[in-house]
């Protein structure tokens, strides 16, 4: 029977808010947002990169207009040798814009999670800020949530995106799932542009791979650079979980300070006017962050069977809460858009009677997800293992295979753009076209 109607969503973040936007625009619902932070930190983070997978789901969201003027569109990536050559200049966007229309754009977190607040608006959804979960009480038919503050909530549906750390999983959908620490940190900056560029190279990613960690630059909305520096970085000592965050924000400063020093150093082998380049940005940045990078084991519950006689499960994680994955794909952002879409359309298909629970519509979620997600999984944990420590010779080693591989690459007409993988070709709405060969 059909009793959908209010949605509590927990998290204010990017997949909260494109959650929000969705079921109200597409399946008609009344979704109530609860963020834990208030609203001048709730917009915290860099630059994101968002490939054309997630591109074409904003546009779907009708956020196109809103988010276009405050992000920009790469066009390719260059890779700098050590002794500041030029070992590969990679057109990212061309194919892609080709096959779906639509390319790579980056865009500040607090752009877009501004961008997101305005796209809530058009359709008056609720935002309450510091709210705190205290308990989750799914009963089959409905489900309440009780906060800090003494109030709760109950509605037909809850969604759990509210991140890494997600409230939701630990106290009701699986509490013995916990962030796994990547060994990768990074340190980052946005700063304004300290040179008069070619206007060219306004549109591209620049990276340096170094002994010591990768270096990388960004351009981003408004003439400013993020940049960052990503490295091998060890557990704080003395702690026996790789998810404790008092222990980060405990060594921060230690952290912030030997990456500071580590980079200074990388920095002094980076030559020629890319070295000169880094350097000048480094020296004018003013407010540099750490970022520890963690990602969530694969295998966990994103929903919990519902205990109640013919009930329904009520709770279901999304984006980060469900599957977290280190940002070395660069699909993050991405990959909790089409958990949006996905979901919506599956509801879309309960409200018209071709599923009979929400049971069966979790059930699709998960098993049309999974495959998707491990494989972006691999990926980043392949991407990261380029941030490791590794010897002079094997940067060496590694530059001349790029050079080489781009030289053979363009004498046969091959692609270099990366995407006939289909990673960033996907459509999750396919998805929904295809038989549920496990239900």
């Amino acid at each position: 029977m059909y009793d959908l109607q209010k949605v509590i969503i927990i998290g204010g973040g990017p997949t909260g808010l494109a959650a929000a936007i969705r079921l109200a625009q597409h399946n008609k619902l009344n979704p109530v947002i609860y963020e834990l932070r208030n609203p001048e930190t709730a917009g915290i983070g860099g630059s994101l990169g968002i490939p054309a997978n997630g591109v074409r789901i904003l546009h779907r969201l009708d956020l196109w207009n809103i988010i276009l003027p405050r992000s920009v569109d790469i066009t390719k990536t260059v890779l700098h040798s050590t002794s500041g050559s030029v070992l590969s200049e990679v057109d990212i966007a061309s194919e892609a814009k080709q096959r779906t229309g639509f390319g790579y754009l980056r865009i500040n977190r607090v752009d877009l999670v501004e961008c997101l607040r305005e796209g809530t608006q058009k359709y008056q959804i609720p935002i309450h800020y510091d709210k705190k979960v205290t308990s989750i009480d799914d009963r089959g038919d409905s489900v309440t949530v009780t906060f800090s503050d003494g109030t709760s909530d109950t509605a037909s549906l809850l969604l759990g995106c509210d991140g890494i750390h997600s409230a939701v999983r630990k106290m009701h959908v699986d509490p013995g799932v916990a962030p796994v620490y990547s060994g990768i940190s990074a340190i980052s900056s946005i700063v304004d542009d300290v040179i008069n560029r070619d206007p060219n190279d306004t549109d591209c990613l620049h990276s340096t791979i170094t002994p010591h960690g990768m270096l990388a630059t960004a351009p981003c909305a408004g003439k400013q650079i993020f940049w960052f520096f990503s490295k091998e970085v060890p557990l704080p000592k003395g702690t026996s979980s790789a998810d404790v965050r008092d222990g980060w924000l405990l060594h921060r400063q230690k952290e912030l300070a030997d990456c500071r020093s580590s980079l200074s150093n990388v920095l002094d082998c980076v030559h020629g006017q890319w070295g000169e380049y880094l350097r000048q940005l480094v020296d004018a940045s003013r407010d540099v962050h750490f970022y520890p990078h963690y990602r969530l084991p694969l295998g966990g519950r994103w929903f919990l069977p519902s205990d109640a006689p013919q009930g329904s499960p009520r709770v279901l994680l999304m984006g980060d809460a469900a599957h977290a994955v280190q940002p070395h794909a660069g699909q993050g952002v991405a990959l909790a858009l089409e958990d949006v879409l996905l979901l919506s359309g599956l509801l879309a298909q309960y409200q018209a009677g071709d599923c009979t629970t929400l049971g069966e519509v979790f059930g699709r979620f998960d098993r049309l997800r999974r495959p998707r997600i491990q494989r972006i999984n691999e990926v980043a944990l392949r991407n990261g293992r380029m941030r490791r420590n590794q010897s002079p010779w094997s940067v060496w080693c590694k530059e001349w295979y790029m050079w080489i591989m781009l030289h053979v690459n363009r004498f046969w007409g091959m692609s270099m753009s990366g995407v006939l993988n289909g990673d960033v070709l996907y459509d999750v709405e396919a998805e929904l076209k295809q038989p549920d060969r496990d239900g």
